[in-house]
């Protein structure tokens, strides 16, 4: 992407396991550092030094069966590797050179499906990070 463009939510998108989720809607990506407080006789504040962090996503996509022959993954895809304990490689990314990628491991931690009447079904999971998230430049 050429510099200063802005990312368009369209063309970013999870791959687990090398597949993309089909008829994904959203995808989203948290991190959060664990801040140790320290306060001391010397200090008039309270400092705050970084330690590790922790990190998880989550998607949302429309429930349909995938064509024959996809290399997508589907809803039932998923549960299933929720349901075996499967850990999961992740990336996340436009999939273009230059463009921003992190990768990682995950488990599935949760997992739902809505039907609700007048509307598509659609179904949603969560992935908790299993150790490192790196950030690269996508080759």
């Amino acid at each position: 992407m050429a510099a200063g463009q802005i990312y368009k939510g369209k063309n970013v998108r999870f791959s687990l396991n090398g597949k993309t989720l089909f008829h994904a809607t959203t995808c989203s990506i948290s991190i959060s550092t664990t801040l140790e407080s320290i306060a001391t006789k010397d200090t008039n504040g309270t400092l705050s030094v970084p330690g590790n962090y922790e990190w998880s996503m989550s998607t949302s996509a429309l429930v349909a069966d995938k064509p024959a022959g996809s290399t997508q993954s589907d809803f039932m895809d998923l549960l299933a590797l929720q349901l075996s304990g499967a850990e999961i490689d992740i990336e996340f990314t436009t999939g273009e050179a230059g463009d921003f990628l992190l990768k990682g491991k995950v488990f599935i931690e949760s997992s739902s499906i809505n039907a609700e009447t007048g509307n598509s079904v659609s179904g949603d999971f969560s992935f908790k990070g299993n150790g490192d998230l790196t950030p690269l430049i996508a080759e």
